[in-house]
């Protein structure tokens, strides 16, 4: 009997997974941590000449630290709660609901029609699944300004289909692999991701009218 969990496909996935969760921390909390870090130091040295200056500059540094140390953060709870997840969700519906209530608690405008949840189905779909709109919503945490998300689900001819939309910046499309870290890098997880499945992930964009990702998997029965 093939044992399933020292299989090729089995290491694969969790060699792909361990390459998002460093890749994750690496775009967002090092990046974030090692610039707040920066600019405290620098405004240390700083305010030992230029005393005269610091609170004319002191607002504005708070803020930016601030919404630094709030990305951090948001960053962090997410890569844990995926290592929370890494045994895959034992329910799919509960677990898509439960993020769309988790952005709907940082004041973004979710909007979710989702059809035909799909039930029954293997360990690796249903987590590659899940991680697909996890990494979706996270980039537009991360880099779309968004204020509103729209999700939406629906099965037909043995597909499943998700669309995950904002109403954010935008961007102007370039191939992933050339792209520079950031929104557009975030995309090369989905892709392979979606590529496990045997589906297909795609990508419309409009500068200042927001992103939208349409994922296209058949489904294993």
């Amino acid at each position: 009997m093939l044992d399933v969990i020292d299989s090729p496909i089995t290491h694969f996935a969790q060699e792909a997974e361990r390459r998002r969760i460093a890749r994750e921390l690496h775009d967002g909390v090092i990046q974030s941590l090692t610039a707040l870090l920066t600019d405290l130091e620098f405004f240390r040295l700083h305010s030992q000449h230029n005393l005269e200056s610091v609170n004319q500059e002191m607002d504005a540094k708070l803020a930016m630290w601030q919404a630094l140390a709030r990305d951090s953060l948001f960053s962090m709870r997410q890569t844990l709660g995926g290592l929370r997840q890494q045994h895959g969700p034992a329910d799919f519906e509960q677990a898509i609901q439960a993020l769309v209530q988790e952005f709907r608690a940082e004041d973004y405008t979710v909007t979710c029609e989702c059809e035909d949840w799909p039930t029954g189905l293997p360990f690796e779909y249903t987590s590659n699944l899940y991680y697909i709109v996890r990494e979706a919503l996270t980039n537009i945490h991360k880099h779309a300004q968004a204020s509103a998300i729209t999700l939406f689900l629906f099965t037909h001819e043995k597909h499943l289909y998700m669309s995950i939309g904002d109403n954010g910046v935008g961007m102007n499309y370039v191939p992933v692999q050339q792209s520079r870290p950031g929104y557009q890098q975030g995309l090369l997880g989905l892709r392979e991701r979606a590529h496990l499945l045997g589906g297909q992930l795609s990508i419309e964009s409009v500068l200042g009218q927001g992103t939208r990702l349409d994922i296209d998997v058949p489904l294993p029965y």
